[in-house]
């Protein structure tokens, strides 16, 4: 294991992280409050850590050491971010630590109060988190640092295994102008739809990263009572958060044909446009509740779960549980590959159905048809579609097996199989069972899920290959 250089690696993304810290303070001048001191010392505390990382002698990391840098930088990250918060909000460090898992993940849960009246520095960090989280901080520290991608190119690789450019280098560099474009375009649009600033902001950089942290107690639904008119370009900004960035990339540059013909796009677009129909249904006919209502709070919600944004319209507490199922299949879906989102995402959905098709076709005529799977003309070897069935299968293990301990507390299934799926697919949604008061047990299962789902379970898959590996070399020996 090259320790020295996951060391090296771990500097690099603290010094991002200090960094985007030090916009607490900088709130705090603009906004003409007290400067937060807690954040401002820790701020300039890791950018020290990260400085001396930086002088170790490292050669570049393998994809093992990548995983396991990730693995490492994920909770400490985290951990890190919510000793300031702790101090700043005088709340417990499980709080602390839950809120910033949340945040860094995209997740989008809350266990904070009176966020109404709290600090514009401390509400917009939170944001800040979800923005800087969702993209990766390894995409900032790939482009901060000309050493990282020389170095790090594997932990990048684990985070965004796709490329957009020729190198990891120049994809990153895309990727933070074209959140930097969805940002700018959204904050501008949110305004002129009757958010102010500083709403739009927050709410911008929690929509384009899918995470859904407000700047309200009540989340978006206080905007949406005041300016109704404002959730047309959040659905928007939510379904561009859940797209494909070499999608948005050729989207952005006027090449519509190229989105369409994309399969997963289409599996995207279709899946969504089916379950939004069938919340509708069930908002009208099961909830009972009428039907301009239905079409808006129906389609927002569905949307924002199968985006894994976490907005929401209306109290989804008081749902019936058929239109709570047909939200936890959106958040178990997810968004697509190369996105922000969550979930199992549209490809692997794809793969899924294809893969499906074509065995039962196989079966009715006998074994005689192989049929090579194709996505967009391009031939899918047989190892990616095992791979996806695997990571639909543990993650659905992982919701389960999250739910089914939370009913311990006396929650029913429903309600915490709601909540699992929506912190495994870093989705935000809640039905309550994530609350200030709720039980530990709860808090540590639900920032478990976070944390696993961010990384796709990347931990579990090498670990439960590396110990059937070293099986396998027993029996072959």
């Amino acid at each position: 294991m090259n320790w020295r250089g996951i060391a090296k690696i771990i500097g690099a993304l603290e010094i991002v992280v200090g960094l985007l810290m030090l916009s607490v303070p900088l709130i705090d001048l603009l906004t003409l409050k007290p400067l937060t001191l807690s954040f401002t010392f820790f701020a300039l505390f890791l950018i020290f850590i990260g400085y001396y990382l930086q002088q170790i002698e490292a050669k570049p990391i393998g994809l093992l050491d990548g995983i396991v840098a990730t693995s490492i930088a994920w909770p400490l990250i985290s951990f890190e971010a919510s000793i300031p918060l702790m101090l700043s909000l005088n709340i417990s460090l499980v709080d602390a630590w839950f809120e910033s898992i949340s945040g860094f993940t995209g997740t989008g849960f809350t266990v904070l109060t009176g966020l109404d009246y709290m600090k514009p520095s401390i509400v917009t960090w939170r944001s800040i988190m979800q923005w800087s989280g969702e993209l990766g901080v390894v995409v900032f520290a790939m482009v901060l640092f000309p050493y990282f991608y020389r170095l790090g190119a594997s932990a990048y690789g684990v985070e965004r295994p796709l490329k957009i450019e020729a190198s990891f280098y120049m994809t990153a560099r895309k990727l933070i102008r074209i959140y930097l474009v969805l940002t700018i375009a959204g904050i501008v649009s949110y305004v002129y739809a009757g958010m102010n600033f500083y709403e739009a902001f927050n709410h911008v950089l929690t929509t384009v990263a899918t995470g859904g942290m407000s700047t309200y107690d009540a989340g978006y639904n206080v905007i949406f009572e005041r300016a109704p008119f404002t959730y047309i370009p959040v659905m928007v900004f939510m379904f561009l958060g859940g797209m494909n960035f070499v999608l948005l990339d050729k989207l952005l540059r006027g090449d519509l044909g190229r989105v369409w013909r994309s399969e997963e796009f289409k599996t995207y677009l279709y899946t969504m446009l089916v379950l939004v129909f069938l919340t509708i249904i069930s908002y009208y006919f099961v909830d009972h509740y009428n039907l301009y209502y239905s079409l808006i709070a129906g389609s927002f919600n569905l949307v924002s779960a199968m985006t894994t944004t976490g907005f929401s319209i209306g109290s989804i507490s008081d749902l019936s549980a058929t239109t709570k199922l047909v939200l936890i299949a959106s958040m178990y879906f997810g968004g697509m590959v190369f996105s922000t989102a969550g979930g199992i995402k549209s490809f692997r959905l794809l793969l899924i159905l294809k893969k499906f098709k074509y065995s039962s076709i196989s079966t009715i005529l006998g074994g005689k048809v192989e049929k090579t799977l194709r996505v967009d003309g391009k031939p899918i070897d047989e190892a990616e579609v095992s791979q996806a069935l695997l990571f639909s299968f543990i993650h659905l293990l992982a919701i389960f097996i999250g739910a089914t301990f939370m009913t311990i507390y006396g929650y029913s299934f429903v309600d915490t199989l709601f909540e699992a799926t929506s912190a495994a697919g870093c989705v935000g949604l809640s039905v309550g069972v994530v609350s200030p008061t709720a039980p530990l047990g709860v808090k540590l299962t639900i920032m478990t899920l976070m944390l696993l789902g961010r990384v796709e379970y990347v931990q579990v898959i090498t670990i439960f290959g590396y110990i059937a590996g070293r099986k396998a070399v027993k029996i072959l020996k």
